[in-house]
């Protein structure tokens, strides 16, 4: 593990005097590249906020998320000109000085977490060590402002994930594609580790979910499978499935856990969704690439 990321959790607290405040984002910086990584909650979703304090104005927290999202937006950019080579290799750039030194006014995570006189403010802190920092963010992100529990995950899946980041990547589609922890509404939503979100949407245009249908027995394959079919179908009722939707599998290698994935994805099929052979990296990124006019959309 050679990145170094120093995080913190964005609060808000309307009443700094009672010291009540809820978490909707968090920021990391990587030491040695300075690479700037955030992720903040939907304006929309107010329905904890308004449990919180009924008596607030919504525009408030609303108004102050975007600005939040827009100055983040803009300093990453400049922020990380320099720093996206680094970010994986944990090296500096050639003219980039330490970001933890005493001196100097380069101390970005120090100044960008500075008290300050506002509903938002800088929470919980902490340093952790990792090899993808996009992963660390999404797993902090999750617990801070999630409140996912601890629980046992699919490893080949997030494998899989950053591969997928990686194949993306060689085709400078990265930077369109961002996790989407929060796809769905208050009542039910789920989390979507790679999708296409055009500024001003609240339900990604283009969604990509790895799947690992190669489980070590055909029970698991059906269970893992049958849950994701669930979801699709869940999301479609309550009118927040992707416009597209692809599912990039792994099968089993065996007859019949083969036939247990075949068999999935031939309902994740006629439900809908796209389902490509994690091995078809050619499908893969011609799904992914986003027309011209969309990508100018995004950006602005």
């Amino acid at each position: 593990m050679n990145l170094v990321v120093n995080f913190a959790a964005i609060g808000f607290r309307p009443y700094p005097e009672l010291g009540e405040f809820i978490n909707v984002g968090l920021i990391a910086v990587e030491a040695k590249s300075r690479f700037l990584s955030y992720r903040l909650i939907s304006p929309q979703r107010t329905k904890r906020i308004s449990a919180c304090f009924p008596e607030i104005d919504l525009a408030i927290f609303k108004n102050g998320i975007r600005r939040i999202d827009s100055e983040m937006s803009a300093l990453s950019i400049e922020t990380n000109l320099w720093a996206d080579d680094a970010k994986q290799a944990g090296k500096n750039h050639p003219s980039q000085s330490d970001l933890f030194v005493e001196d100097g006014n380069i101390d970005l995570f120090r100044q960008l977490t500075a008290v300050q006189s506002s509903p938002f403010f800088y929470g919980a802190r902490g340093t952790r060590l990792t090899d993808d920092l996009d992963e660390c963010l999404d797993q902090l992100y999750r617990r801070y402002v999630e409140h996912w529990n601890l629980t046992p995950v699919d490893y080949e899946e997030k494998k899989l994930t950053r591969d997928l980041r990686k194949l993306l990547h060689s085709d400078r589609l990265d930077k369109l594609y961002r996790e989407a922890p929060w796809v769905g509404t208050d009542a039910y939503h789920v989390g979507i580790p790679l999708a296409f979100t055009p500024k001003g949407l609240d339900v990604p245009e283009k969604a990509i979910k790895p799947l690992n249908l190669a489980q070590s027995t055909p029970t698991k394959i059906y269970t893992h499978g049958d849950e994701w079919m669930a979801k699709v179908r869940r999301l479609k009722r309550v009118e927040c499935l992707p416009e597209e939707f692809l599912f990039v599998v792994q099968k089993s290698k065996d007859e019949e856990g083969r036939a247990a994935a075949d068999e999935i994805c031939e309902g994740l099929e006629q439900l809908g969704v796209k389902v490509i052979d994690v091995e078809d990296e050619k499908a893969i990124l011609a799904f992914a690439r986003i027309e011209e006019q969309r990508e100018l959309k995004l950006e602005s």
